[in-house]
């Protein structure tokens, strides 16, 4: 008797939450944690679920209710509490291999680092695929042997498993009803997952452009400064970037592709600047929320030295992957060039598209529980504003399958110029 009651009041309580939502009122946070703690348990069914958040994807929410929302999310599961560290996010990109840059860049400079990550689906790279590529590597970890390695090793990496199942599910639903792009349902999702992490210090790098979810700098500042503002509201120091998306992070796009990559940056070896310039930015700003005395020289010393490649290392050894892969990590042997079908300036390397042919390689996941070829990927060779002929090579493919079509893709990718353009910068912004 006392579950129909249980179930007879979240059902009231969305049904008044839609009537709420649905004139454009706004819900207090009493409600909002009786409708989410229902939907949770299944006594609130997703088609009223799902007649909520299209009431919100119309008419949106309040500062107050989006707040309310995050936390409600965040607390609908086990916490963790980390607030001596330091954790990064980002919006999703091609090529984004921040994380494995940044990162060891700030354990190595004393700032332990506690960081949920997840797994790649379209073009977007996910890290947990990029470190599974090194034979060996876990993430599978008690929440004991997750704090043991941040003490031991000053850097810790987990998937976010069973934190935040309010935001799993009510994710799961928004995908199947045209309520993902609402910035109240984006910030709250992401914000309320971080928060459950427990960190507390976060970056947020927000991308901007055709391989990113925000299309425009304006629309991607909007939500920065609403990660940013919830992230506070929950009491996590936070700051975020703004960064350009339009082309690929850095050459290479595809798991191993990019391991190897970030290992050529953080031993000091030739790596693009697009990408060093970012890894820089990042850590920096992660170690000012530290109030770590003179970032850039911390950075800088990490880097020279070689102390964020060992740390790098260490971190891979401890979660037991093999450090001697990071020595020459093994991509695919089967590689095919693309030719310029004509000359031109670089206007740009569309990163949407270039992502689109490492996916169809095999990199990436086109749905859920695809395999991934580690090996296989896109290595881009001409940057904006350079000169290229017809008939010189502008991408290596990576990988046996979908050769023909990840050519076409990347062909249409290539935008040419009959004048030097100047490229993007990198960061575009920040807050």
């Amino acid at each position: 008797m006392s579950d129909q009651r249980s179930d007879s009041t979240a059902i009231n309580a969305v049904l008044d939450a839609i009537e709420v939502k649905k004139f454009g009122g706004e819900l207090s946070e009493e409600q909002i944690s009786s409708v989410v703690a229902g939907y949770t348990d299944g006594s609130v069914p997703d088609y009223q679920m799902a007649a909520l958040l299209m009431a919100i994807f119309i008419n949106g929410m309040s500062r107050e209710e989006t707040v309310a929302l995050t936390r409600t999310m965040a607390d609908s599961g086990e916490r963790y509490s980390f607030p001596e560290c330091v954790d990064k996010h980002s919006t999703g990109g091609v090529g984004d291999k921040v994380s494995l840059t940044a990162l060891p860049i700030v354990a190595a400079c004393g700032a332990p680092v506690a960081k949920l990550s997840g797994r790649g689906l379209g073009v977007t790279g996910g890290t947990i695929d990029k470190l599974e590529s090194i034979p060996g590597f876990t993430f599978e970890m008690t929440e004991r042997q997750f704090r043991e390695q941040i003490e031991r090793v000053g850097m810790a990496l987990t998937e976010a498993g069973d934190l935040a199942p309010a935001d799993k599910a009510i994710y799961a639903l928004r995908d199947t009803t045209g309520t993902v792009d609402s910035l109240p349902l984006i910030g709250s999702s992401i914000v309320s997952k971080k928060a459950a992490t427990g960190a507390g210090f976060l970056i947020y790098d927000v991308k901007c452009g055709s391989g990113a979810f925000m299309k425009t700098p304006e629309k991607a500042r909007e939500l920065a400064e609403l990660l940013v503002d919830l992230s506070e509201a929950l009491g996590v120091s936070s700051s975020a970037l703004i960064t350009d998306m339009d082309n690929p992070l850095g050459r290479a796009v595809g798991n191993a592709l990019e391991v190897r990559e970030s290992v050529a940056l953080l031993k000091g070896e030739e790596a693009p600047e697009d990408l060093a310039r970012m890894a820089r930015a990042v850590a920096v700003r992660l170690l000012q929320l530290k109030d770590t005395p003179d970032p850039e020289r911390a950075v800088e010393e990490a880097l020279t030295s070689g102390a964020a490649y060992a740390k790098l290392c260490e971190f891979v050894e401890a979660q037991g992957g093999d450090p001697g892969f990071l020595e020459s990590p093994v991509v695919s042997g089967s590689v095919a060039e693309v030719r310029a079908a004509e000359g031109g300036y670089v206007e740009r390397f569309d990163a949407l598209g270039v992502g689109q042919a490492a996916l169809v390689l095999g990199a990436g996941r086109e749905k859920k529980g695809d395999p991934l070829d580690y090996g296989a990927g896109v290595e881009v060779l001409v940057r904006s504003g350079e000169r290229v002929e017809a008939g010189e090579p502008v991408a290596l493919l990576y990988g046996e399958k979908n050769v023909e079509r990840a050519e076409k893709l990347v062909r249409e990718a290539l935008r040419l110029s009959e004048q030097p353009t100047e490229s993007a910068p990198a960061i575009l912004d920040s807050l």
